[in-house]
């Protein structure tokens, strides 16, 4: 797994922090064209996984970006298909705030 750029490395400590459990931030290789990211809330962890198969560079950022915020938020599991803009001026919760319970 490539080391994420310092800025999203340290997004992904401070919800790690907030969370207290790990955050596994992985790349994924999928024959699904759809797939872009995903998350999955398990005991101990938090598991973040992305397309790696995309062409661009940097693309995954916002998935990631994206997934760490749902996460924070409370939400235990989701999927960025294709098609789906990740929109960065949507409002992301700040890691000091307490996650919403569900």
């Amino acid at each position: 797994m490539e080391p994420l750029p310092e800025p999203l490395e340290r997004r992904r400590r401070q919800v790690e922090a907030a969370l207290r459990r790990s955050v596994v931030v992985r790349g994924v290789h999928t024959p699904d064209p759809a797939f872009r990211g995903r998350l999955r809330v398990e005991p101990g962890r938090v598991l973040i996984e992305y397309q790696v198969a995309e062409h661009g560079y940097f693309w995954h950022v916002p998935i990631i970006e994206r997934l760490l915020s749902l996460a924070l938020a409370g939400e235990i599991e989701a999927e960025l298909p294709a098609g789906r803009q990740v929109d960065l001026r949507e409002p992301f919760p700040s890691p000091e705030e307490p996650p919403q319970e569900r």
